[in-house]
């Protein structure tokens, strides 16, 4: 079954956001699944195995249970937030792949205001929106209201007063009347935007607080396109339904949009809700679908798990709640020691023979890397999408035969999706007017296959048949018919002989590769002894086997010790490096596992003060929060965290950490000093200047 978003069913997607880098995110809400539109263009679950319920927090996302998803959001950081609706819940995937309520106790209603958000009741809150400063906004549809979401985890009531109705324009928008308010957007200057559906308008929050109408008059119905005010009609005639595909969007038929979303590079997105599809207006003004077949259900997900395969989807996920690491595969760093045979090319060998075994065969062979010399820039760009940069990887037209060229020598379901991409970018693009360019080209590729490297190329055998009965297709028509004669005279017999089969349509091309080797992450190279270049002696007749490419790519010590020998003695004769005597072993083996992205047991709170001072020398930036955000402070160890951290608390990235201790602080200042006033002395300066402010504005 094809993974391509375009075959898959969506059964009323509600919402649709793209991120970033350009990938589309779908509030699947009858399927309640939150889906993935790769760049590839297939398509993945990110949240919700498609029971309704509410279970799955603190787990995988994909473990979860959804109830009607509502709408979706993904933050600058890459967390995804979920409005949850059935479950009267707003709720987040985070970076490691698990997801939590951060708003809602799960009981449809209204309470809370000025307390924790995840102890407030909810109502259907249709929307979600996380502004610039990470402050989470949430349309809370059936309680008439516009919620927020603080920093310190409150939530607060910016807009309406709960009384459905109409009233308040010009005064402060919690006085004022919203009805079923369903959507909400926050703008760069921090303005709040409101689809306020039964009333019929559109409102805005200024920075005042005051609440306008800014479309709309209140009356339901269609006029006012082009009059004063200038508001237009950009897709969909008004009749509802579905037709139009790649034509003006403005003639085309849609059937209850839900969402629109307008990207980074001004592409309109559609979540048409009924029709079961998500629609793009291009930059030409026509309409296309991007996604759902226009049948309502469930299939079409990437039968390839996002987690396991590193060319299709990202993190490294533990999901055990323990430490562990969020590096991606392509987030290595390039080093000249990985330089293939002195060819511009490099590439990390170990990894890419675990996760691509057939590809790492052909970057083994230096004589066929030196034939292909031509194709040695795509062989970086594939290496790359592996290893290095996945996120900026990009192929032109231009540069697509030449990708299929290569990735046609191998099977193994290595690169599988984006063999499927690439051939259906291929068959889209085929016209009259370039058959015969893209023809020639396929047979000069196979000629170098069959003569030079004496393989067959199974991909460009596929793509060579289509492009005859293309031709064959086509010559029925008049245009191709006199199209005939400048053909290469090959390919008039190769048409001539087609001709005499029954063939309406080019046979579709469907590449099906068997899976032989499960790919491997990053993690099944640590302490391998066979791939090694670099032996850690961590302690009597112990020693971890590791990688520097491996290393250096997630600690700024590792890259340095290498040059310099900084903390470790110099390399001996057989490769092995030698801590200093003032190492922690213990805490040295946690910043290794951690490179390998390896998740260790919690550790106990005198160890993480030496684990993150250690972070802080490697420049490790998520072991530094992961030490902060696991002290567990008590009377008891307060002073001895406080000594150890004295020497962060004046750096921005502790600010958070430091509002923690003072607050604690605060909060315990009887227990702490009662019987130990000549502690407070010993209170670093900072901690007592943010404790003197503190207490100086709460009275």
């Amino acid at each position: 079954m094809s993974s391509l978003a375009t075959s898959a069913q969506l059964n009323r997607p509600n919402n649709v956001f793209v991120s970033s880098n350009n990938e589309v995110y779908i509030a699947d809400c009858f399927n309640n699944r939150i889906r993935k539109i790769l760049e590839n263009g297939t398509i993945v679950t990110i949240a919700g195995n498609g029971t309704k319920g509410s279970s799955g927090d603190n787990g995988l996302a994909t473990n979860a249970q959804l109830n009607r998803p509502y709408s979706v959001f993904v933050s600058s950081n890459n967390e995804v937030y979920i409005a949850d609706q059935g479950n009267n819940r707003i709720r987040k995937i985070l970076e490691n792949g698990n997801i939590i309520t951060i708003a809602g106790n799960g009981i449809h209603g209204f309470s809370g205001d000025n307390g924790l958000a995840t102890n407030a009741q909810l109502y259907t809150p249709c929307s979600v929106f996380v502004s610039s400063n990470n402050e989470v906004y949430i349309a809370d549809q059936g309680n008439h209201r516009i919620r927020k979401i603080l920093e310190n985890g409150n939530i607060v009531t910016i807009a309406g007063n709960g009384i459905h109705g109409f009233s308040g324009d010009n005064g402060l928008a919690t006085n004022a009347q919203l009805n079923s308010s369903y959507s909400v957007f926050v703008s760069s200057n921090n303005e709040v935007y409101i689809a306020d559906y039964f009333n019929n308008r559109i409102r805005k929050i200024l920075e005042n607080g005051n609440i306008i109408t800014i479309a709309g008059n209140g009356t339901h119905g269609f006029n006012g396109d082009n009059e004063n005010g200038n508001i237009i009609t950009i897709a969909g005639n008004g009749i509802h339904g579905f037709n139009g595909d790649n034509g003006l969007a403005t003639n085309a038929r849609l059937n209850h949009p839900f969402s629109v979303f307008v990207s980074s590079n001004n592409e309109v997105y559609i979540a048409d809700y009924y029709n079961n599809r998500i629609r793009k207006i291009l930059e030409n003004g026509n309409i296309i679908t991007i996604a759902g077949n226009g049948t309502a259900g469930f299939s079409g997900d990437s039968p390839f798990d996002i987690r396991t395969y590193p060319h299709i989807g990202n993190k490294l996920l533990t999901g055990n709640g323990n430490l562990h690491s969020k590096i991606e595969f392509h987030n290595l760093k390039k080093h000249s020691r990985d330089e293939l045979f002195g060819l511009p090319i490099y590439g990390f060998i170990p990894l890419i023979e675990k996760t691509s075994p057939k590809f790492s065969n052909i970057l083994k062979n230096e004589k066929l890397l030196c034939l292909m010399s031509s194709s040695q820039e795509i062989i970086q760009k594939l290496i790359d999408s592996l290893m290095y940069d996945k996120n900026k990887v990009k192929f032109s037209k231009e540069e697509i035969l030449d990708v299929l060229f290569i990735l046609g020598l191998f099977k193994n379901g290595e690169f599988i999706d984006l063999k499927r991409s690439l051939t259906s970018e291929f068959v889209n693009s085929l016209t009259l007017e370039n058959l015969t360019f893209k023809w020639e080209t396929i047979e000069n590729l196979l000629k170098i296959c069959n003569e030079e490297f004496n393989v067959q190329n199974y991909i460009l055998d596929h793509l060579n048949n289509y492009c005859i009965e293309y031709a064959v297709v086509q010559m029925r028509t008049k245009k191709g018919n006199t199209l005939l004669p400048t053909l290469p005279i090959i390919m008039r017999n190769a048409t001539a002989i087609f001709s005499k089969m029954i063939i309406t349509q080019p046979t579709a091309i469907n590449i099906e590769e068997t899976i032989e080797t499960e790919p491997q992450i990053i993690e099944s190279l640590y302490n391998d002894k066979k791939t090694s270049d670099v032996k850690i002696k961590m302690g009597q007749d112990k020693y971890l086997y590791c990688h520097k490419t491996i290393l250096t790519s997630f600690s700024t010590l590792f890259n340095a010790l290498f040059d310099s020998g900084s903390c470790f003695s110099d390399l001996s004769d057989d490769g092995i490096f030698t801590p200093d005597e003032s190492e922690d072993l213990e805490l040295l083996e946690i910043v290794i596992k951690y490179c390998y992205g390896i998740s260790t047991d919690k550790i106990d709170d005198v160890k993480i003060i030496g684990l993150l001072d250690m972070a802080m020398k490697h420049e490790i930036q998520y072991l530094v929060d992961y030490c902060k955000n696991n002290f567990n402070l008590s009377i008891d160890n307060y002073f001895t965290i406080l000594e150890a951290c004295e020497k962060y608390l004046d750096l921005q990235s502790f600010e958070q950490f430091l509002r923690e201790i003072v607050k604690f602080s605060i909060t315990n200042r009887k227990q702490l000093f009662r019987d130990h006033t000549n502690r407070i002395y010993k209170l670093p300066e900072k901690v007592c200047q943010e404790m003197l402010l503190r207490l100086s504005q709460d009275f």
